[in-house]
């Protein structure tokens, strides 16, 4: 048997037989860092999906600011005392209450909801200054979802008063209604849900603090574009 015959039988892989150990090494060292590359490649691409879709659920999620939706509900702390409880059943739209609410205007009770009323406006009303009477009926479904009214009765006419209330309201009058209001027990009335004040004059002070703490707290508070 000659010498050529007593080599051992390489365990090289065909594709590294003829290759020197440091080219071995080297090539080793090559195909670690590709694999290293290649993780971070992929841990990258997953860290960037992660953000996109976290991103998208933010834009995409129903906007939950304070603004739009009070989790705090009706005001039982603030410097008011709260009206009787008259209830929020919903009547069947032009069909009037047929009893009594326990205040003037009233702050809760039975009430119309839809978008059409015999009046030609829908319930809860569209938020703004009117220049004449709405029915209770609709005026509640506004102090429902959390607006301010301010009414006014002036027999025998009050421009100055009007005037100074109309001042009060922000110009895009989201959250309020402004109306005359007949037979009130003083010349003007500041109404949220299941609270409010009477005055006899625009004590503006009185009444910022009163839109301050009763604004939004209501059963259904949520921001409703009703213009």
């Amino acid at each position: 048997m000659t010498m050529k015959d007593n080599r051992k039988a390489s365990t090289r892989p065909p594709e590294r037989r003829g290759m020197s150990k440091s080219q071995i090494r080297e090539e080793r060292r090559l195909r670690s860092k590709i694999r290293a590359r290649r993780k971070r490649s992929i841990l990258m691409f997953f860290g960037i999906l992660l953000a996109v879709l976290f991103i998208a659920s933010l834009v995409l999620s129903p906007n939950t600011n304070s603004k739009d939706i009070n989790p705090k509900g009706i005001n039982t702390a603030g410097h008011i005392s709260i009206d009787p409880n008259d209830g929020r059943k919903e009547l069947e739209i032009g069909v009037g209450f047929d009893g009594e609410y326990s205040t003037n205007p009233p702050t809760s009770g039975p009430h119309w909801n839809g978008s059409e009323t015999p009046f030609g406006i829908p319930s809860p009303a569209r938020w703004g200054v009117y220049d004449y009477e709405i029915i209770p009926e609709i005026l509640i479904q506004n102090l429902e979802v959390g607006g301010i009214g301010i009414h006014y009765y002036c027999p025998e006419g009050c421009n100055n008063i009007v005037s100074q209330l109309n001042d009060l309201i922000p110009v895009d009058s989201s959250q309020y209604i402004m109306s005359p209001h007949s037979y009130m027990p003083k010349k003007i009335a500041i109404t949220a849900w299941r609270h409010h004040i009477l005055l006899d004059n625009v004590d503006i002070e009185k009444i910022k603090l009163f839109i301050e703490e009763y604004q939004d707290r209501a059963p259904q508070t949520i921001k409703y574009n009703l213009y």
